[in-house]
């Protein structure tokens, strides 16, 4: 059936037509042998495979269609790296390719294919609802993706987890039917903050204190990923640059007292930062000139690049300035998942969805979560600091490239912390 319908198996934009061109091919062949020795009918042979041939060109057409605007867009990319300041100041054709495909190509081949809930077993034990009882977590972007789903791993575990979302009655009905649908020992807080406003993020780490909680966890969740045009925050800041860093790192540094009070206490305390190997795609950053980002010289796919370089440039800032007090602190790349992330539809991002180039290492969310799941619970993650990790995938420690990677820009990471201590000083 799937070598006789290739139009069911091209559908919904799914480009499987090499896949089905390798498999009908052979098939056909069976179904000769097989007709031979059945005794089928000639003309009722002759007639099913004119069928199929009816078929098959108007769904390789679509198929192939589909493929040639997405592999014609990364050859605009290409381009545009080569004649556009915009992309070339930023995005070297050795950084899109080497380090960022590269980077992808080994992500792919070197998954283990564990899922949230697999990796939470192995570090919790089987069953254990029990284990995190008394720990506390804040994740934002909880209310979908990625971020949910590490909220409902904790929460399974006995973990009291604070979503830290834009809409509070949206999370209070996810977390109604996650508890309907399975038993959660944990229990929840629901605080608003809009990672797009500077001036919510004071307002919601009161609420937070006012709660008299300890904190365990601190999962910077929440992200954006290439606009098709410049976005201002409230603030007037891009909104990637806004969003993926300046927000999380003024909601870090004013949490960070009520961090090394809970590790003074004999808990352990854990940061946890999405970043991405789109952090690989930055060739230079020149703090002077991109922070904050222009309208101007907005690129889609640089500023996203540049602001998941930012997440891992702190996250080796936090390391070092919290090592002393025995704070964790790691940066996350969690796969090529189709989230959330994705809606704003611009084709700098969508091309990493719709081409078969990519398809094969696509995770799904409950495998996306798992590293950051990973990092939140591994008694191993601290080992892994010590011995000089900064960045893990695939449930694992990786090593970091191109001007992120320790020993290349070490500079960048004080220099990005005392211009977002500037930018976000008259919020505290």
């Amino acid at each position: 059936l799937f070598a006789l319908c290739p139009s069911i198996a091209c559908g919904g934009g799914n480009a499987r037509f090499v896949a089905v061109l390798l498999v009908s091919i052979p098939a056909l062949l069976v179904c000769c042998i097989f007709a031979q020795f059945a005794g089928l009918k000639v003309a009722d042979f002759a007639a099913s495979v004119f069928a199929m041939a009816a078929v098959w060109p108007f769904a390789l057409l679509r198929a192939t269609g589909e493929q040639l605007v997405v592999l014609l867009h990364i050859l605009r990319n290409l381009g545009k790296i080569l004649i556009c300041p915009k992309m070339s100041s930023r995005i070297s054709l050795k950084s899109y390719i080497v380090d960022f495909c590269g980077m992808l190509l080994r992500e792919g081949v070197t998954s283990p294919q564990l899922t949230s809930e697999q990796v939470a077993e192995k570090c919790l034990g089987r069953g254990n609802s029990s284990a995190l009882k008394g720990r506390v977590a804040i994740v934002t972007g909880s209310s979908g993706s990625l971020g949910l789903e590490h909220a409902r791993i904790l929460l399974k575990y006995g973990c009291h987890v604070v979503f830290a979302v834009r809409s509070p009655g949206k999370a209070t009905a996810l977390i109604e039917d996650m508890k309907a649908r399975e038993e959660m020992s944990g229990s929840s807080s629901v605080l608003p903050v809009d990672l797009d406003d500077l001036s919510s993020i004071r307002p919601f780490v009161d609420s937070f204190l006012k709660l008299g909680l300890p904190l365990n966890y601190l999962v910077n969740n929440a992200g954006i990923m290439t606009p098709k045009e410049f976005r201002a925050s409230k603030q007037g800041f891009e909104t990637q640059f806004a969003t993926n860093h300046l927000a999380h790192f003024l909601l870090t540094e004013l949490l960070m007292p009520k961090l090394r009070e809970t590790r003074r206490s004999g808990a352990e305390a854990r940061i946890v930062i999405l970043s991405s190997v789109g952090s690989a795609l930055c060739r230079n950053v020149d703090m002077d000139l991109c922070i904050p980002p222009a309208p101007e010289a907005y690129n889609g796919i640089a500023e996203y690049g540049i602001s998941k370089a930012m997440n891992l440039f702190h996250c080796r800032e936090l390391q070092r300035r919290c090592a002393i007090d025995g704070i964790s602190c790691c940066a996350v790349h969690p796969g090529v998942i189709q989230t959330g992330l994705t809606r704003e539809g611009n084709a700098d991002s969508t091309v990493l969805y719709d081409s078969i180039l990519f398809k094969w290492m696509h995770k799904d969310v409950p495998q996306g979560a798992a590293t950051q799941v990973y990092c939140t619970l591994s008694d191993q993650v601290s080992g892994e600091i010590e011995r000089g990790t900064c960045f893990w995938y695939n449930c694992g420690p990786q090593t970091a490239v191109g001007v992120t990677a320790p020993g290349v820009r070490d500079d960048l990471c004080g220099k990005l912390w005392e211009i977002s201590e500037g930018l976000v000083e008259k919020f505290r």
